[in-house]
């Protein structure tokens, strides 16, 4: 969208959650209240020498640590959103091979179970995906699991931890196994990549784990929150100072003070929200990770792999034709064309050529 269309927006943005934020009335109450008293009132002797404190070193280094906690917050959200994209294109490798090299029941039990883990791991990793409205709900739907295997993970719990999806992963390494004990899978190295592909799903889906154990220091966050709420205030006074008091006030120099106040609140309020906001990807927030898409988006694109079509395969001369009659791909990759010289040269004046230089 156009920079005129996006100003307008409401729901998603900052001025939704700063107007709520009681850090951003305070300082807008310090400051009105001081220009009303400034205006009416006396002015005592004192109030020029506060005004003339520079506040804009104190905020310089504010700046830099807030807007190290929000890159801090980001860099975790990206990665988090990466490793839902690796599992997600480990689970379509998988089923891809699985499709062309294992029995059809084999290959459909093996989806079913990579892609339960897939939901299991959200289910252990958020409260915001209850196992009683997000996991039951889609299994009745979908049917990941039998009623057995579900009684299983339910035994595990769906709640603690990540052993559900653990399981699972394990579960679905045993089909591999058993296609190759059954003969369906006889090359080592098919074998092996599969088992690789289902150790990384697990690999990208623990790493989802392994963020939320260690969040970012609560220390740095309280340090932040610290710094924004002594700040803030002491910026509403500067600023409802430095307007202007007694005989020297001006309507002009309030409004470009009070302006000057909302943009700092907006820039140290608007990035702490930002920052806290991104720490929990898997939350319910506008800005969360679209978990609900991504594990429907797997389990429909992973099961239309294993059900593709083969198209009947065409013999020599049919592709033959095809290569002869399609767009060329370059000179030098023409076949035999390709050795004919781009230069031809008539053989009459080759013969005198030769004759000319051994007289």
């Amino acid at each position: 969208e156009s920079f005129w269309r996006i100003l307008p927006h409401w729901k998603g943005t900052c001025l939704s959650l700063i107007l709520k934020d009681g850090l951003f009335w305070t300082t807008m109450a310090i400051f009105i209240g001081i220009r009303i008293w400034l205006r009416l009132g006396s002015v005592p002797e004192f109030i020029i020498l506060i005004a003339n404190t520079d506040v804009t070193l104190i905020g310089g280094f504010l700046s830099f640590f807030v807007v190290y906690y929000v890159g801090e917050c980001y860099g975790r959200f990206n990665a988090a959103y990466n490793l839902c994209m690796d599992a997600e294109g480990k689970i379509f490798d998988i089923a891809t091979l699985a499709a062309t090299n294992m029995p059809k029941e084999s290959a459909q039990r093996l989806n079913r179970y990579l892609n339960a883990a897939n939901i299991a791991a959200y289910t252990g990793l958020s409260l915001d995906y209850p196992h009683n409205t997000f996991f039951v709900e889609l299994n009745k739907r979908n049917i990941f699991l039998t009623e057995e295997e579900h009684a299983r993970m339910q035994e595990v719990g769906m709640h603690d931890g990540g052993s559900p999806f653990l399981e699972l992963c394990t579960w679905a390494m045993n089909e591999i196994g058993a296609a190759c004990r059954a003969g369906h899978i006889t090359d080592p190295l098919l074998a092996n990549t599969m088992g690789g592909l289902i150790l990384g799903v697990r690999g990208a889906l623990g790493g989802l784990f392994n963020a939320a154990d260690q969040p970012i220091h609560f220390f740095y966050v309280h340090f932040i929150s610290l710094l924004t709420l002594m700040y803030l205030p002491l910026v509403a006074l500067s600023l409802s100072i430095s307007a202007g008091a007694g005989n020297d006030v001006y309507w002009l120099a309030d409004v470009v003070a009070g302006l000057t106040l909302i943009l700092q609140d907006f820039y140290f309020i608007g990035l702490r929200l930002l920052g806290q906001n991104m720490t929990s990807p898997f939350g319910d927030d506008n800005e969360d990770l679209s978990v609900m898409h991504y594990v429907n988006f797997t389990w429909t694109m992973s099961n239309r792999i294993l059900l593709s079509k083969f198209p009947k395969a065409l013999d020599a001369g049919t592709e033959a034709e095809i290569m002869k009659n399609r767009v060329s791909v370059g000179h030098a990759w023409n076949g035999e064309k390709a050795q004919e010289p781009s230069i031809k040269v008539d053989p009459d004046e080759e013969v005198n050529h030769i004759d000319a230089k051994d007289d």
